[in-house]
């Protein structure tokens, strides 16, 4: 799991060996919002990760709405992400829990080689959307 929450880490990310589409939409965010540090925190799915460990990076499971305590699997359930775009290389979800702004923003790689139930989750409410 790659963790971003700073220039530094961000810096680090982007010379690191990651997707090159990956990289400009790290830079495209952090140019939006004039910077990252204490404002966002980027969590980017690697190959081996599965949704224990995302849960662990971030403070939170995906599949879990805090604001109804609907999990996913409930016939209620909603996802708890302001919002999910699906890039055509990466899935991007957005989670903002209060008025503070911070933001968790977690891409999903489309790679075969990605958690499938990160994946799958993230391509069946995407494509709800769409």
């Amino acid at each position: 799991m790659l963790s971003i929450c700073d220039g530094e880490t961000l810096s680090s990310a982007l010379r690191s060996d990651i997707n090159h589409q990956i990289k400009h939409l790290l830079r495209q965010r952090s140019q939006q919002l004039g910077g990252i540090d204490d404002q966002v925190h980027f969590a980017i799915v690697e190959r081996g990760d599965t949704p224990t460990d995302l849960e662990q990076t971030i403070g939170f499971s995906i599949f879990h709405n805090p604001a109804d305590g609907s999990r996913l699997g409930d016939p209620e359930f909603t996802p708890g992400w302001e919002w999910i775009a699906d890039h055509g290389f990466a899935y991007e979800l957005c989670f903002i829990f209060d008025d503070s702004g911070f933001a968790h923003v977690v891409i999903v790689p489309k790679d075969e080689r990605i958690n499938s139930d990160l994946t799958s989750f993230c391509k069946q409410y995407a494509a709800e959307l769409a």
